[in-house]
């Protein structure tokens, strides 16, 4: 099933330059997993067509709705569902991974739907989307930051009161 839907006209063909571009919608099959759990996927994606050498392409998109039914088939969080969480706590991807204790650059794959969390991480994503959840996790956190914080001070108050190589450090360093 093929419809036409516009011509493009603010891109030319990678092949021959032509700007008579032509997207239409139509039902893509692709396979997904591999071996005994290999399936069929179908989605319906925007296909470019140049009209000069008929070389047809799917752009990013057509990847992307692939993706999106990839996730689906998995039974995890699209990217959009992933950003929506993040955007929802009004926090930069860098402000998020600091919380969450995640990667910057994992969070920003699976925004860009550039890889997809396995089920224990969407899991993790999953009960982050709850509030009560992200606030005991902040609030984990602050105890945690809390407690790093006392440390550190009460290390540089036993420096500042026996400095390192003095007698008392020494006798302290040995019991």
């Amino acid at each position: 099933m093929t419809k036409e839907v516009t011509k493009n006209k603010n891109s030319s063909c990678p092949k021959c330059g032509c700007s008579n571009i032509k997207v239409t919608t139509t039902e893509y099959e692709f396979p997904y997993g591999r071996g005994d759990d290999a399936v069929e996927l179908k989605v319906n994606v925007p296909l470019i067509t140049c009209s000069n050498c008929g070389l047809s392409v799917l752009d990013k998109n057509a990847q992307a709705i692939m993706h999106e039914a990839v996730c689906k088939h998995l039974g995890v969080m699209t990217p959009e569902e992933i950003r929506n969480i993040r955007e929802s706590k009004d926090l930069s991807q860098a402000e998020f991974c600091r919380i969450t204790k995640l990667g910057e650059a994992t969070i920003s794959r699976w925004e860009r739907g550039v890889s997809i969390q396995n089920a224990a991480y969407d899991n993790y994503m999953f009960l982050l989307e709850l509030p009560l959840n992200f606030e005991r996790i902040l609030k984990r956190n602050l105890e945690v930051e809390e407690l790093d914080k006392t440390k550190e001070e009460n290390e540089v108050s036993l420096t500042r009161t026996f400095p390192i190589g003095s007698p008392s450090f020494c006798k302290l360093a040995k019991m």
